[in-house]
């Protein structure tokens, strides 16, 4: 279900302790695609340190040009030279508190930060945005979850819920 809100300060906070009951897995993404020179440096630092800061949470690291956005949407071939890192983070108080030095779900872009959070649960996605086109998307498993999100404060185009079936969700091993 597509989020028409921002889903910055309390309501970000709310939707992040909400998801780390609900999720077990958080991905970020660190497209290389449109950084050269300084910028692709500043990226590559950024990285380090999110991999450094998270280390015990870490699940999986995999390079490629597809992920939930790109995967559900269109097939981005990319440049195989400058693809991506997509990482996969255990969701526990650490990842919860690395995901509250934010508050803004749309302020989560490279190269300053990693991009393109996405929330699972049993490897099927459960959230995912890109935060450069202010999108976010919530696969809600039924009416009582839907009611709960509204709750907090997020606001979807869809008036009602509506169950999207799981063959169609994106899964990842991890």
């Amino acid at each position: 279900m597509e989020v028409i809100s921002d889903i910055k300060g309390k309501v970000y906070e709310d939707l992040v302790r909400y998801a780390s009951k609900r999720c077990d897995a958080v991905m970020f993404v660190f497209c290389k695609v449109p950084f050269r020179g300084e910028k692709l440096m500043e990226l590559e630092e950024t990285k380090s340190k999110v991999k450094k800061e998270l280390e015990k949470s870490f699940l999986k690291d995999r390079e490629g040009n597809e992920w939930v956005y790109t995967g559900r949407y269109y097939p981005w071939v990319g440049n195989k030279k400058m693809g991506s890192n997509i990482l996969f983070y255990k969701f526990d108080e650490d990842l919860v508190e690395f995901l509250l030095k934010n508050d803004n779900l749309y302020n989560w872009l490279n190269p300053d930060f990693p991009e393109d959070i996405a929330f699972f649960k049993d490897g099927y996605c459960w959230l995912y945005s890109v935060a450069h086109e202010d999108i976010c998307d919530i696969y809600c498993k039924d009416r009582k979850e839907y009611e709960e999100l509204k709750a907090i404060g997020i606001e979807f185009y869809e008036k009602d819920f509506e169950v999207m079936p799981k063959e169609k969700l994106y899964f990842e091993k991890y």
